[in-house]
């Protein structure tokens, strides 16, 4: 499949984010949303928001060059016409989702593909009996989409696998960072990791174990400056010589303590513990993580000189 021409239904953060996106990969972006005021004002907020991102144009590109790709139509089926990929980021209400595809349906091409936004409903609650189920399909980031690349793909279980692994390598050519969701969940899994953080933040925060500036100090001083360059398992497999295996097997009792305390089986397990071995040892061997830690400090050292330079906006 080729995708040259992209449609959006909906303006807000995520929908002008995604203008960006595909306008700055060099691709026609015409937009609708149904509020005229957010039709009006969408040119002026895409503009703004590519100058505060203009480090990330290809190079010679302007704002201007990417604002020329962009348009804003005044109706859904103007908006439609001849895209391969739609792209819909309307409000976060399922029967909002279902009317909306059932015009997608009948509006759009047996070639189009038709991605949702939604953080947390799958594509089977509300197109299971739509015609044209086969091409629709998750496409949901992390906000805002054209500053963090990481892009969650999940197809449900009628959609097409030539869209799958078109939507794919469509968000690759984009610049983003997509991420096999390989059944459907309710919110996914970005969501659900975000969420459990956060679950457990409150949690301590109601308890009175923490203040709420040091949860916020815990991640922005601390695991925040490791995850900017590692992934969490990445970054466990650096804190024992034996790596991750030998960190789980002496301290995995500690997360299934936790996990039991909240009703959920042992996390930490024998398979798990050889699915994550295999994971970090083909991404390096072990008797180089010296290196790898060495390459970690250093570069937690600069991003703490580059936030000591940026200082701070915090008025408190």
């Amino acid at each position: 499949m080729t995708i040259t021409n992209i449609a959006i239904a909906g303006s807000g953060i995520i929908g002008s984010s995604w203008a960006i996106v595909y306008a700055r990969s060099g691709l026609d972006v015409a937009v609708y949303d149904r509020n005229p005021e957010n039709r009006s004002g969408l040119m002026a907020k895409i503009s703004k928001a590519l100058d505060q991102s203009s480090a990330l144009f290809a190079a010679g590109e302007t704002t201007a060059d990417v604002l020329a790709r962009i348009t804003v139509q005044d109706s859904l089926e103007a908006a439609l016409a001849g895209a391969d990929f739609v792209h819909e980021c309307i409000e976060e209400k399922l029967e909002s989702k279902k009317t909306i595809f059932a015009e997608f349906d009948r509006l759009t091409g047996p070639g189009t593909i038709l991605a949702t936004t939604t953080s947390s409903f799958p594509v089977s609650q509300f197109a299971s009996d739509l015609a044209c189920r086969e091409r629709c399909i998750v496409v949901h980031p992390a906000t805002p989409p054209h500053l963090l690349p990481v892009t969650e793909i999940c197809p449900a279980p009628f959609t097409g696998p030539d869209v799958f692994d078109a939507t794919f390598r469509f968000m690759e050519r984009c610049g983003q960072t997509p991420i096999h969701i390989r059944k459907e969940i309710p919110s996914f899994v970005l969501n659900r990791m975000q969420a459990a953080l956060l679950v457990e933040m409150f949690r301590c925060l109601n308890e009175g174990l923490v203040s709420p500036a040091d949860v916020d100090k815990i991640i922005s001083q601390g695991f925040g400056l490791r995850w900017a360059f590692l992934g969490p398992f990445e970054g466990v497999d650096l804190n024992s010589a034996g790596g991750i295996r030998q960190y789980l097997e002496n301290f995995g009792f500690l997360f299934n303590n936790m996990a039991n305390e909240l009703g959920f089986e042992d996390v930490v397990t024998p398979q798990s513990i050889a699915l994550l071995e295999d994971y970090t040892r083909a991404k390096i061997p072990l008797d180089s993580l010296g290196e790898k830690v060495a390459w970690r400090d250093q570069s937690i050292i600069a991003l703490r000189r580059l936030k000591e330079e940026r200082g701070t906006v915090d008025r408190t």
